[in-house]
């Protein structure tokens, strides 16, 4: 690697003024549109930097493991940049392995000095033991919930349930099958009890309006399925506590 910066966005403009301001420090800059297409640039440049756009908690993950996976990559820093109002989302791409993040649109000089920074750092690492869905990072390491990057306490009751529908995106469950699979075996409990769980999930969920990332599937169960919106956060909600119902 001899110290280039990979530039990707869709955006001309954008990239235009990243690569002035990194030539004009002395960096040689490489630029790519899209994901796919800088995979191939890196394999002729080997990037020492790359500056990834926010494409969402999942979109990022995946581009993160792809990038630390590929030769060409598994050695760069990875900057991830967002525009201003998305930085409170994307502030979760240092949990899922990036280096830094980058508000847009930005100073010239902060994007050289945090480039300049990243390569001082030891280089960030992705975490096996997170489970994304949509805006909800589950990260089992340290026993927290992040959505939209803003921390959500969780019972051990509520966080063992979630962590298990979060292992089976999409599949439903009996609640037999649920209190099998997040419940202590030396603990007795009914399917009340597993309904009593996922609607304290659902109240947690509600104020960042992915309430409904649980559904219910009639005369059997519930599944987990990731939100297609971009969850918001409902303005007079605090983290944590359930918004009331009207």
């Amino acid at each position: 690697m001899d110290g280039t910066v990979l530039v990707i966005h869709d955006e001309l403009p954008l990239r235009a003024a990243a690569r002035q301001a990194l030539t004009l420090a002395g960096r040689p800059v490489a630029e790519a549109a899209e994901l796919a297409g800088a995979l191939e640039v890196a394999d002729h440049v080997r990037p020492a930097v790359i500056l990834l756009p926010w494409l969402g908690s999942r979109l990022v993950r995946e581009a993160l493991v792809r990038l630390r996976e590929a030769d060409a990559t598994r050695g760069s820093r990875l900057i991830v940049w967002a525009e201003h109002s998305e930085m409170p989302s994307a502030v979760v791409a240092l949990e899922l392995g990036a280096d830094d993040c980058l508000a847009l649109p930005f100073e010239p000089s902060e994007l050289v000095a945090r480039v300049n920074a990243s390569l001082r750092r030891p280089l960030a690492t992705a975490r096996p033991d997170q489970l994304i869905a949509g805006p909800l990072l589950l990260d089992k390491a340290v026993h927290r919930l992040l959505v939209d990057g803003r921390e959500v306490p969780l019972s051990p009751a509520e966080f063992r349930l979630l962590a298990f529908l979060l292992e089976n995106q999409g599949r439903v469950f009996s609640r037999e099958e649920l209190l099998r699979g997040a419940w202590p075996k030396n603990i007795t409990a009914g399917g009340r009890t597993v309904d009593v769980h996922v609607r304290r999930l659902r109240q947690l969920l509600e104020p960042f309006g992915c309430d409904d990332i649980i559904q219910t599937v009639r005369s059997f169960g519930y599944r987990l399925v990731p939100p297609s919106r971009g969850a918001q956060a409902a303005p007079s909600a605090e983290p944590g506590r359930p918004a009331t119902r009207i």
